[in-house]
């Protein structure tokens, strides 16, 4: 039986979705087969070089770019900026996976297995909650996707992916729609009763408010946009564990300058004041710090202060905010250009509708996170909306 590359570099991004849900070393592991699968053969390269022309591959690589010019002037040494660099190289999954997944029944598939991945995931976090065990000794009860933000947002996300389906199905669409009932009541328990993560609430909004705004028009749309925010928050405040967790975001960010250790709002709270304090001072406002000049910058600002308050970090857990300070406005200009390219991409509207969604809800979460370039979460994103998002390639040398 003659090998089918095409199938066999769509069957290793199906993987990699799973080993990103259960192992950083597997997913390394299958990423790496997935260079060499696409660049060892000629009809795959092909289709690679034919992405190329898509306006999100362009601007995945004009942003990859940017952070590698950005080692050559930065304030930090050499070597970190080259690490920084290097962490970015998961960009290079745009051009693949877009240049593999322009097939809507394909992009379909990797949709239900992503969708069938996370109703297992939050199968086995209720009964972890329920029955008071854990999959692995590093995880809390109830986690089982990396940790919990990172649960949040992919169980959010599959929620999502199940109300676009249901209600804006891709031709000749199969799946039982009890099914995908199913998985919403499963996977949305599993948000709001064993996952405390406050970026997954936030994307579950963001999600259900833009699955709204598709869904309906007029006045409706006005009254029921309105209207979810409102019954997710009661739902929140509902659940002791989403409860809790929101309320003590909240007291943390009141009483940052009274506690006496470190809490997690808290500290954000102080490390979007002092970056503001960075930028404000505008030494580099052009092309910034450089490539991880961010910690350098931000522990120059910081010397001589005591307390919790004048800890380092090399992150202000805001997306925007590190761009602006590393790689300056034109850095910033490259970045929302980078956003912006995800809107001109032409695939089905089930699809697009599902990469723009997820690409609105992580825009949201990053506005106090980092999630376009931490491991799983930037992985993720880059993945589902270079696949979701993918245009028809005008040539496609190889068959399904």
């Amino acid at each position: 039986m003659r090998l089918n590359p095409l199938f066999l570099a769509r069957m290793l991004i199906l993987l990699e979705i799973i080993a990103l849900a259960v192992s950083t070393a597997a997913t390394v592991v299958v990423e790496i087969l997935i260079f060499i699968t696409v660049l060892g053969f000629k009809d795959l390269r092909m289709r690679l070089l034919t992405s190329l022309r898509q306006p999100m591959v362009i601007m995945s690589m004009v942003l990859l770019a940017m952070v590698g010019l950005g080692i050559f002037y930065s304030i930090a040494p050499f070597s970190e900026g080259m690490d920084m660099w290097a962490s970015w190289r998961k960009y290079l999954m745009v051009p693949f996976v877009v240049a593999l997944y322009d097939d809507p029944k394909w992009k379909e598939r990797f949709a239900l297995v992503f969708i069938g991945l996370m109703s297992l995931a939050a199968f086995i976090s209720l009964a972890g909650v329920l029955f008071d065990f854990t999959i692995y000794y590093r995880f809390p009860v109830g986690i089982v996707v990396d940790n919990h933000a990172t649960q949040g947002m992919f169980f959010s996300a599959a929620v999502f992916a199940c109300l676009i389906l249901l209600r804006f199905p891709p031709k000749e669409f199969k799946t039982p729609s009890w099914t995908l009932i199913t998985a919403i009541i499963l996977i949305t328990l599993s948000i709001f009763l064993a996952t405390p993560g406050r970026s997954g609430y936030l994307a579950f909004m963001v999600y259900i408010t833009v699955f709204l705004f598709w869904s309906v028009r007029g006045i409706k749309r006005v009254l029921l946009m309105t209207l979810a925010p409102v019954v997710i928050i009661m739902m929140l405040i509902a659940s002791p564990v989403a409860r809790d967790r929101i309320k003590l975001g909240f007291s943390e960010m009141q009483t940052y300058k009274q506690d006496k250790t470190v809490t997690s709002m808290g500290l954000r709270v102080i490390w979007w004041k002092n970056t503001l304090a960075i930028l404000k001072k505008a030494e580099q406002p052009v092309f910034g710090y450089g490539t991880s000049g961010f910690e350098h910058a931000y522990a120059a600002h910081v010397k001589g202060q005591t307390g919790w308050q004048g800890k380092p970090t090399t992150d202000p857990h805001n997306q925007f905010l590190k761009i602006w300070v590393e790689h300056g406005i034109v850095g910033l200009a490259i970045f929302l250009g980078f956003i912006g390219s995800f809107f001109r991409q032409t695939p089905d509207k089930t699809f697009y509708y599902l990469g723009i969604g997820t690409l609105l809800a992580w825009c949201a979460t990053s506005m106090c996170s980092g999630h376009f370039t931490t491991f799983h979460d930037g992985r993720f994103l880059l993945v589902w909306c270079g696949i979701m998002l993918a245009s028809p390639l005008q040539k496609s040398p190889v068959s399904t």
